[in-house]
């Protein structure tokens, strides 16, 4: 490299260096004052970076890139640098040609001839907008007042955000690489967890009220919103987004609902009859009030499921609570009790009430258009309670309802045969 009256010679060798480098590079004048520097050399990357043509960046000034956002002081840090022909490093805001801005990170050091005298300077220049803008977005996320976290596909925490880690009690640095199970209460059922995995390993969001525990052991809720992360169709991780979902006044009626609503059909789920049924139970001992329950299961609907396919399957649900809604008293509570089992508690029932309720369920069922579009059935055990022990109160039931299938299997396979 040699400078002669303020003209850049480069070799062949210095000069493929430079324009084939990723990076911008410009070489400068080593005079401070005036409209010094100059340019006198930009590569390929610079003029790429900036927008300008080579006629219009050489002898040009380097301030010809700053505007009203560039760090003054970052500025004067580096012509002191400069002067004592340090080297330099720093970032400040720059604009390109057509004004619009852009964050630069500059390398500058001082070039020696072979007699060690400064005969220019050597600015290598990098384009950091994108990472100065995904750090603003970090510290935006940081300070976030919602909860959110990133794990990865085993399940391991990567990122808490301030927010999280509170309300969980833990610290960031306890969270990163532990599990999600540390938060568990035990209030969600294995079905739960069942269908949130269901849910992100087939790349759908979940969303529902969590119900978790805290490092003191105290019980908080969120409204936890789960996005599986997805690149070239391949799960790399997930983001949990969760909102403060305690029971304040004003959520109160909105937290029954999430928490003890079946999703797909609206009806109560398994944690509202486990409420409930304790609730009837109580109320029989305490104040003499009798319930019985109906214990429903379809039959042949797991064929709905393989032939039709699970959207079908899930529409054939959602018209059978319909259904028992339509054709049963709204004093009655009715139960989603997991995949195509139901509950229905009657309450103060008359002497054969339930034996009637259930009879009538089937034959209106048998004649439904539910029946004869998904080839489905209905059979229905039920009990009055009577005090005895619950497991075996549930049990009889269930027991009833099997029974009643078996004997309508027998009756189908002697009408075929006749």
């Amino acid at each position: 490299m040699k400078i002669i009256n303020d003209t850049l010679e480069l070799d062949s060798y210095e000069l493929t260096i430079f324009e084939h480098s990723y990076n911008a590079i410009i070489i400068t004048t080593t005079y401070l004052n005036d409209e010094h520097p100059k340019i006198l050399y930009a590569n390929q990357a610079f003029l790429k970076m900036t927008g300008y043509s080579v006629e219009e960046i050489i002898n040009k000034t380097p301030r010809i890139l700053q505007g009203e956002k560039t760090d003054r002081n970052v500025l004067q840090r580096l012509k002191e640098c400069l002067i004592k022909e340090e080297h330099f490093e720093g970032r400040a805001i720059n604009y390109r040609k057509d004004g619009k801005e852009y964050w630069v990170e500059w390398n500058i050091s001082p070039v020696y001839d072979n007699d060690k005298k400064l005969i220019a300077f050597l600015s290598i220049q990098k384009d950091i907008s994108v990472l100065n803008e995904i750090k603003l977005f970090q510290t935006a996320i940081d300070q976030n007042n919602v909860s959110i976290a990133l794990f990865n596909t085993n399940g391991d925490y990567i990122y808490v955000n301030k927010a999280y880690a509170q309300r969980t009690g833990y610290s960031v640095q306890e969270l990163i690489g532990n599990n999600p199970r540390i938060l568990k209460s035990g209030y969600h059922t294995e079905n739960f967890y069942k269908k949130l995995w269901e849910n992100l390993l087939n790349k759908s969001p979940f969303s529902r009220i969590f119900c978790n525990k805290n490092a003191y052991g105290e019980l908080y809720y969120e409204k936890q919103t789960i996005t599986p992360i997805v690149e070239q169709n391949q799960i790399i991780g997930f983001v949990i987004i969760g909102k403060n979902y305690d029971k304040e006044q004003e959520h109160k009626e909105q937290l029954e609902e999430d928490l003890f609503t079946d999703e797909l059909t609206k009806l109560y789920n398994k944690r509202a009859f486990d409420k409930k049924f304790n609730t009837a139970v109580e109320d029989y001992f305490l104040n003499k009030k009798a319930f019985s329950m109906m214990f429903i299961d379809l039959d042949n609907f797991k064929q709905v499921n393989d032939n039709m396919g699970h959207d079908k399957g899930d529409e054939a649900l959602k018209e059978v609570a319909n259904f028992l809604r339509d054709n049963l008293r709204k004093s009655d509570e009715i139960f989603r009790f997991g995949g195509d089992e139901f509950i229905i508690l009657l309450y103060e029932p008359n002497k054969n009430n339930a034996s009637k309720i259930s009879s009538k369920l089937e034959e209106l069922f048998k004649n439904s258009s539910i029946a004869i579009n998904y080839k489905i059935g209905m059979s229905i055990g039920y009990k009055e309670y009577r005090g005895e022990n619950i497991e075996f109160f549930f049990k009889e039931t269930d027991k009833q309802m099997y029974n009643r299938k078996k004997t309508k299997k027998v009756l189908k396979k002697e009408l075929e045969n006749k």
